[in-house]
C-alpha cells in the first residue's frame, strides 16, 4: 500500500512539474529559434525554461561572472501556475491514503525534490538558481495549493485576506489609469525597448505577471508607505527621490514628484481592522473565544501579508536596483500598528465597558 501510494504521489508530482515546465520549454526554444540563434546548441533555452519555472515559484536566481546580481523580485502571479497543476493533479494522490495530510505531504515532499534536482540541473556558469530554497519553496507552494480553506476555524482570516485583496485590486485599477495617463512616456519607452513580435509577446506577458507586485507597491503608496525603485530611492506621498527609470513600459506609470495628500490614506488601515473586529464581536460565544479567534486570525493575516510584501520586492538582476518594490518592513509596520490600535479601541474598550456596565447592574 505504502508503495503505491509513494509511486502515485511521484507520478502525480512529475505531472504537475510537465503540465507547466513543457509548454515552457516549447516556448523558450521557439522564442529563440526566432530570434536567429547563431548557435545549434539548445541546451540555453532549456535551462532557460527551468529558470522561468523555478522563477514561478518564487525561487531567486543569482547572475555570476563578470556582472554579479541577482533577480529575486519575482512575479507573485506566476505562482498561480504551479498551484494550477498541483491542484490538477492532488485528487489521484488523495485517492490513496486514508489521511488527506498525508497525500499533501508526499506530493508537496516529491515535488520538492524534483524542483531541487532541476536546480542543480540548470546550474551553468552565469546563472544559477537557489538549491536550498527551491525545494522549500516547492513545498510550501505545494501544500498551500492542496490545503483545502473551508474549515470555520479560517473564516476571518479569510474575510480579512478577502477584504485586503479587494484594496489589491483598487490599488491595481489607479495603477491602470496612472498608465493611461501616461500614455505618450509608455509609447518612448516601447520604441526604445523594439523586442520584435514574439519578444514583445512574452515582454508583455511578463509585465502582466508582474501586476500583483506592482499593485502591492501602488497599495503602499496610497496609504502612505510608498515604495522603492532602486537603492537610496523613496517614491511615497511625501518623498519623491528617484534618479532614472529602466525602460520598462509599466514604469511610465510611476509618479513625477510628490502627493502629500496620499498620506491621509494611512487612515484606511485602522478601519479596515475596526471593521475587522466588530465582525469578530458580533460573533457567538464568550469574549475568552472572541479574543482568540480575533488574535489568531489578524496575527496570522499580517504574518502572511508580511510573506507576500517579502516576496513582492528584491533586486532586480544588479545592486543598484535592489530594493526595488514595496517597502516590506515599513508597510506591515503601519499594519502591525493600526491592528493593535484597533484591537484596543473596538475590541478591548468595548468588552471593559460591558464588564463594568454589567457591574453596576
Amino acid at each position: 500500500m505504502l508503495s503505491r501510494a509513494l509511486a502515485v504521489s511521484l507520478r502525480q508530482a512529475l505531472r504537475s512539474v510537465a503540465l507547466i515546465l513543457f509548454p515552457l520549454i516549447f516556448i523558450s526554444l521557439f522564442a529563440w529559434a526566432t530570434a536567429g540563434a547563431n548557435t545549434g546548441n539548445t541546451t540555453d533555452p532549456i535551462r532557460a525554461s527551468v529558470w522561468l519555472w523555478l522563477g514561478g515559484h518564487l525561487v531567486p536566481l543569482h547572475i555570476h561572472g563578470t556582472s554579479h546580481g541577482a533577480l529575486t523580485v519575482l512575479p507573485l502571479l506566476a505562482v498561480a501556475f504551479p498551484m494550477w497543476a498541483l491542484r490538477r493533479s492532488y485528487p489521484a494522490v488523495s485517492e490513496v491514503f486514508k489521511k488527506e495530510i498525508g497525500a499533501r505531504i508526499f506530493l508537496g515532499l516529491w515535488y520538492a525534490v524534483i524542483a531541487e534536482l532541476l536546480a542543480l540541473a540548470s546550474h551553468s556558469a552565469h546563472i544559477s538558481a537557489s538549491i536550498y530554497l527551491a525545494p522549500l519553496f516547492a513545498f510550501i507552494i505545494a501544500i498551500i495549493a492542496t490545503t483545502p480553506l473551508k474549515s470555520e476555524k479560517l473564516r476571518y482570516f479569510k474575510f480579512a485576506f478577502y477584504l485586503f485583496t479587494f484594496f489589491w485590486g483598487v490599488a491595481s485599477v489607479v495603477f491602470a489609469f496612472s498608465l493611461a495617463s501616461h500614455w505618450s512616456v509608455l509609447k518612448s519607452l516601447e520604441i526604445v525597448i523594439t523586442p520584435g513580435i514574439i519578444g514583445g509577446i512574452l515582454y508583455t506577458l511578463i509585465q502582466i505577471l508582474y501586476i500583483p507586485n506592482i499593485a502591492l507597491a501602488c497599495l503602499s503608496y496610497l496609504t502612505g508607505s510608498g515604495f522603492t525603485f532602486g537603492a537610496h530611492t523613496n517614491i511615497s506621498p511625501s518623498h519623491f527621490n528617484l534618479n532614472a527609470i529602466s525602460a520598462i513600459p509599466v514604469l511610465s506609470a510611476l509618479p513625477t514628484g510628490k502627493h502629500e495628500v496620499f498620506n491621509y490614506g494611512i487612515v484606511l488601515w485602522p478601519i479596515f481592522f475596526i471593521v475587522f473586529f466588530i465582525l469578530v464581536w458580533r460573533s457567538k460565544g464568550d469574549f475568552a473565544k472572541k479574543n482568540i479567534q480575533a488574535l489568531q486570525s489578524g496575527v496570522g493575516f499580517i504574518a502572511v501579508i508580511l510573506i507576500i510584501s517579502y516576496l513582492a520586492s528584491g533586486e532586480l538582476f544588479t545592486s543598484q536596483l535592489k530594493p526595488v518594490g514595496i517597502m516590506w518592513g515599513r508597510f506591515t509596520a503601519v499594519l502591525g500598528i493600526s491592528y493593535v490600535a484597533a484591537l484596543v479601541s473596538s475590541f478591548y474598550i468595548p468588552a471593559l465597558i460591558q464588564k463594568m456596565r454589567q457591574k453596576n447592574v
